[in-house]
């Protein structure tokens, strides 16, 4: 039951889940460093803007540097609390989006005002940083609000409670203080110099901005680095003034994105190839990765893959890397079940 948490690397030098293992004899257990640096903190809540429909950039500063690695991620506390959805602030991003009420038509559409969650208890959830180290006391996340499933016959949400972490995180305003913990983690950067192939969707552009923005802010690498990035429309997407500022000042990164539904209002410009122009391709990114990149690679299987998005996009992204040959040691993924 517990092979498939370690890489065949990991197995063969015998590492084994701790919980698994029935102690006979004597035995060296080896515990990480990062684990005795892990702290809580009261952290306040510097902005919370929608960059997407329903993604939130939620960025709260603590009281001292964290210390903690590019791709790590913290806990949030969930108090005793109720969150009417009604009063939650879905302003777009100024610097992301040109209308601050840009993202109302979906939640109109969806009718998310109704819900209601209640948490009962203390609760902690795991989320993904997207700040990088160097943005020091200020933690970036990328929130996707969790609804209800969806009940067809009804035509409305099941009588299940939304997503405690996501809603209370949702809810929060300037000034407000939460209670996060970290650092921990282990999606990190392999320090190698083998080609980065980085493919993410939804809210798992987190850990890759982190990545990125630590390779190339921080450490100035000369890597050959290619970011695929993934959404429905062109307004689910963010962070791309970003990333193409990135490509003018390093040539050995280059940044695609695609929609898997572009609307007629997005006026979508297909690129033919990844050295036409256009906006971008069109489809679901793990295919056009493979269709305009992976197939056209002399050496695919030396590439370091790493990915995080929806669950879906995670399968495939893994199932692309194993297809073209690239080593389990050499396909890094943080799957938080988004």
């Amino acid at each position: 039951t517990e092979t498939p948490h370690f890489t065949r690397k990991e197995l063969q030098s015998g590492v084994r889940l701790a919980c698994q293992v029935k102690v006979k004899q004597d035995m060296d257990i080896s515990i990480p460093d990062e684990v005795f640096g892990i702290k809580k903190w009261e952290a306040t809540v510097v902005r919370n803007y929608n960059v997407a429909s329903f993604i939130k950039e939620f960025v709260v500063q603590i009281p001292e540097d964290m210390g903690y690695k590019a791709g790590g991620y913290i806990q949030i506390e969930i108090p005793e609390t109720e969150v009417k959805f009604s009063d939650i602030d879905i302003e777009a991003h100024p610097e992301e989006h040109d209308s601050p009420d840009k993202f109302k038509v979906e939640w109109d559409k969806f009718n998310l005002w109704p819900l209601v969650m209640k948490n009962s208890e203390i609760t902690e959830r795991a989320y993904s940083m997207a700040s990088y180290p160097e943005e020091g006391r200020d933690i970036i996340l990328n929130v996707r609000i969790a609804t209800p499933p969806w009940d067809s016959d009804k035509n409305s949400w099941m009588d299940v409670n939304p997503g405690i972490a996501s809603s209370y995180m949702f809810s929060k305003k300037p000034g407000d203080k939460v209670t996060i913990s970290g650092p921990f983690g282990e999606f990190f950067i392999n320090h190698s110099e083998a080609e980065m192939l980085y493919v993410g969707g939804g809210a798992g552009m987190a850990p890759l901005r982190s990545h990125l923005y630590h390779l190339f802010n921080t450490l100035k690498t000369g890597r050959k680095v290619t970011y695929w990035y993934g959404g429905r429309s062109r307004r689910e997407l963010f962070y791309l003034d970003h990333f193409y500022e990135l490509e003018k000042s390093f040539p050995n990164f280059k940044f695609y994105i695609s929609l898997s539904e572009p609307l007629p209002e997005d006026n979508w410009k297909i690129k033919k190839d990844i050295n036409s122009e256009g906006d971008g391709f069109v489809g679901f990114i793990h295919n056009c990765v493979i269709e305009n990149y992976l197939n056209y690679h002399e050496s695919p299987e030396d590439i370091e893959l790493y990915f995080c998005g929806p669950p879906l996009m995670n399968q495939a992204a893994q199932k692309m890397g194993e297809d073209f040959g690239i080593p389990d040691e050499n396909i890094r993924f943080d799957d938080f079940g988004i």
